[in-house]
């Protein structure tokens, strides 16, 4: 019996699987960055609040609500569908940024990068703000309906909770002068 050929215990690979797949996604923080964001982190799907009363907030809070829309269609999903497919995921990039459009681009390219790395369920949610002018709000066809992605309030995803349990910003703006505080999400497996 030699003991030097013995295998490490599960718990010390898991361990040490984790550490390594925490520093690859790494490099879609730094590239958040890059794409000027304020901020990216890693978080897991515990560390994302749902809450069914942002449904509220999409449906009869948003200005953006359109019910035949592209941009707030859920896919015939439900609630509980659209939350059980976040916590199938293990690791979630959260990007923070000012300005929502440069959100919205950021979002996809992270997605598209890790899908090419071999991330193939790489998906981001994020409310789309693509276009400076939005077509679908004036009742035109969307130009880039492949590049639309479901808005966190349509997962049920208490953004504020979320992002304050965090330790980032993100308060209810006062007026419109007020610096607001964007999110965007991309589950990453």
């Amino acid at each position: 019996m030699n003991g030097d050929l013995r295998s490490p215990p599960l718990q010390f690979i898991d361990f040490h699987k984790k550490v390594k797949m925490i520093s690859k996604l790494e490099k879609y923080v730094d590239l958040a960055k890059t794409l000027n964001m304020i901020d990216a982190v890693l978080i897991t799907p515990q560390d994302i609040c749902f809450d069914i009363r942002a449904l509220l907030k999409c449906r009869w809070g948003c200005d953006d609500l359109c019910q035949n829309s592209i941009r707030c269609h859920v896919r015939d999903t439900t609630y509980q569908e659209r939350m059980e497919m976040v916590k199938e995921y293990n690791h979630i990039l959260l990007a923070h940024s000012h300005d929502a459009h440069e959100l919205s681009k950021a979002i996809l390219e992270i997605e598209r990068i890790a899908f090419l790395d071999g991330y193939y369920f790489a998906f981001g949610i994020r409310l789309c703000n693509l276009c400076e002018d939005c077509s679908v709000k004036k009742g035109l066809a969307c130009p880039t309906p492949l590049k639309v992605r479901p808005c966190d309030q349509s997962f049920g995803i208490d953004v504020y909770k979320t992002v304050r349990n965090l330790g980032l910003p993100c308060e209810v703006l006062q007026s419109k002068d007020d610096i607001q505080n964007r999110y965007g999400f991309v589950l990453l497996d």
